[in-house]
This record gives C-alpha cells, structure tokens and sequence, in this order.
C-alpha cells in the first residue's frame, strides 16, 4: 500500500505544480515565452502520466490480470475488470501519447495542446488520481 500511496502523494505535488505554472500564465504567449515553465510542465504532466501507469501495472499484478502488452492497454484490462472507468479511457489515452512524445520525442512538442492540457484538462487529470486514491484501499482488502 505504500507504494500506492507514494506514487499518489507524488501526484499531488506534480498536479500542484503544474497548476501553479498555469495560474502564473493567463495567457498562451506567456507561457509559450518562458521555456523553463514549459520545460516544468512537460516533465510534471510526464511523470503523472508515468505514476498513473505504474499504479495500474500495480493494480494488474495485484490482481494477477492478464499482462497488458504496451502502457495504453493497462487501462483497458483495468476496465475489462472494472478496475478504472471508461469515462477516463480516452483521457488517459492521450495523456499517454502525449508523454511519449515528451520522452521519447517523436515530435515537436505542440505548446498550444500542453497549453490546452494545463488549462483544460488538469481537473479531469486530477479526478484520475483521485479515483485511484479512493480504489486502492479496495485493491488492498
């Protein structure tokens, strides 16, 4: 449970960073013009991305569920076993290509979509974690 736990104590830090950043950017040219505030954000949305996969291979090994072939089908299994809402499939689909191209670089980064993310989509990243946090004692029973 402390690895769960940890993880999403992580989470909270990287999403309350990553709001800050947004709160100091009202604008999108303002944050396009400060690199190290994108560079920031990139790497939070990353490893909360990343803390959110290893807590669902977490969940899959736990429960011994099939062994998912590639990060985006963890989230499928944990449906299939209602383990993780299908409201959130396509969110976390995207945050995943979207930390792919973070990490691996793909692509050019597209500012105005992380832009989007921060300003948008951080509440939706944010009831993820705390669907995990109100599941996991349950995954431990």
């Amino acid at each position: 449970m402390m690895t769960y736990l940890r993880k999403l104590e992580l989470t909270d830090e990287y999403i309350k960073r990553i709001r800050k950043i947004s709160e100091e950017h009202k604008t999108f040219q303002s944050y396009k013009k400060s690199w190290r505030d994108r560079n920031a954000v990139e790497r939070n949305l990353q490893t909360t991305i990343e803390a959110f996969i290893d807590i669902g291979k977490m969940i899959i090994s736990d429960k011994k569920l099939r062994t998912p072939e590639n990060n985006r089908e963890i989230f499928s299994i944990l449906n299939e076993n209602k383990l993780f809402p299908s409201k959130y499939i396509d969110l976390i689909d995207k945050m995943i290509g979207l930390r792919n191209i973070i990490v691996h670089g793909y692509d050019k980064i597209d500012d105005a979509l992380v832009y989007v993310v921060i300003k948008k989509k951080i509440g939706e990243i944010e009831k993820i974690k705390k669907y995990f946090k109100k599941l996991i004692p349950e995954i431990l029973k």
